[in-house]
């Protein structure tokens, strides 16, 4: 009988542990900072012509930051890069971005709206080259699940769409000379982990 009522004890202290950590809600007010890893890859991709429309995919790195002032909604900043795997071209998206957590519990789902500018940053200097001499809007939609692991540490798991505009692209071909001046508007598509850091 006595082992009978440590055990159910014990149980029940184990099912508490478990219904309390159900419940353990990530630190809703104040600043936070999110780390994004996301792999993305280009929906127009077309075999018929050469230049940076058809080549971009690869890891997508992105660092926020801001102030979650309720806990269904934040604002705040941030950066991405975008490098084309061919070396043609780098692009530095920055964004203001609106957050959404949908429930209160330890794994919730959420979606976040970037808005910005992508600044290109670099180019290759061996033909065939591709050029963006101006940058253009940038627009990230993201929905996930987010996963709190205490009140300050979370891991999010995500799918993605971000749209690049680069305006006055410039591609030459293996001679070096210039084929074609054009706005460039890349579609990506991808998913990823996220790391996010709320203040105590």
């Amino acid at each position: 009988m006595k082992k009978t009522i440590i055990a159910a004890v014990t149980l029940l202290c184990l099912c508490g542990t478990a219904a309390a950590q159900r419940h353990i809600e990530f630190r809703w007010r104040g600043i936070y900072f999110v780390g994004d890893a996301s792999y993305m890859m280009n929906l127009n991709r077309s075999a018929n012509e050469s230049g940076i429309a058809d080549t971009v995919s690869g890891f997508m790195p992105s660092l926020s930051g801001g102030f979650q002032f309720r806990k269904e909604a934040a604002v705040g900043l941030g950066f991405a890069y975008l490098s084309d795997p061919n070396g043609a071209f780098t692009q530095l998206p920055i964004f203001v971005e609106l957050r959404s957590h949908f429930t209160r519990d330890r794994l919730t789902p959420y979606a976040v709206l970037q808005v910005g500018y992508s600044l290109p940053v670099g180019a290759s200097s061996k033909p065939p080259v591709t050029k963006i001499d101006e940058g253009g809007l940038y627009l990230g939609i993201e929905a996930g699940g987010r996963y709190a692991l205490n009140r300050t540490v979370a891991l999010g798991l995500h799918a993605s769409y971000k749209m690049l505009q680069s305006n006055a692209v410039i591609r030459h071909d293996l001679s070096n000379a210039p084929m074609l001046t054009e706005t460039v508007v890349l579609h990506l598509i991808g998913g990823g982990l996220s790391i996010y850091l709320s203040n105590n």
